[in-house]
């Protein structure tokens, strides 16, 4: 009997092995069309991308809309610095981009493990919006595609971002583990 039940429980095993079952598998996530100026405050997801699709393709006006009304003047006035120049500098690299992709997003609340009054707060410092203004606030994973060499290669970027008056705006990039 033993080694009937062990025939069968191996079977079992082998056959979710080979036919993928029990695997929780990614979606495949694909280049979607570039974030438009008049998406970007609709939705986390469009705010992150479009951030990193204007520098590598050396928008400012995309930029700009990633971050409130006047947020990139004054904090250039403060920094004595063009802000969107020195983000291209910083990001300069000699690779093709060929798209970006919504990978993901997750709700920065204390029940998903993140400082969400803390955020919030430090939100407010930085941009001078009012504690109640600042709605929800994510993490959006973005993937980028690139071509390296000569195959399509591809790397995930996340982004905290927040709402604010029915808008959406980036605040800053995440690292660590955001449990994607």
């Amino acid at each position: 009997m033993r080694k009937t039940i062990s025939a069968i429980i191996l079977l079992i095993v082998f056959t979710i092995s080979f036919t993928g079952c029990g695997n929780k598998a990614e979606t495949a996530v694909t280049p979607e069309s570039p974030v438009t100026v008049s998406q970007v405050n609709t939705e986390g997801k469009y705010a992150a991308r479009a951030f990193l699709e204007s520098i590598f393709s050396d928008d400012r006006e995309l930029f700009n809309r990633c971050y409130p009304e006047g947020f990139v003047d004054r904090l250039g006035a403060a920094s004595n610095t063009d802000i969107f120049e020195e983000y291209k500098k910083i990001t300069a690299i000699n690779i093709d981009i060929t798209g970006t992709a919504y990978a993901g997003s997750k709700d920065y609340t204390l029940n998903n493990g993140f400082d969400e009054a803390g955020t919030r707060s430090r939100i407010c410092m930085v941009t001078g919006l009012e504690y109640s203004s600042v709605g929800k606030i994510q993490i959006q994973k973005v993937r980028v595609f690139f071509r390296n060499a000569n195959e399509i290669a591809n790397s995930d970027f996340y982004y905290i971002v927040y709402q604010s008056n029915g808008s959406w705006y980036v605040f800053e990039s995440f690292t660590g583990d955001a449990g994607f």
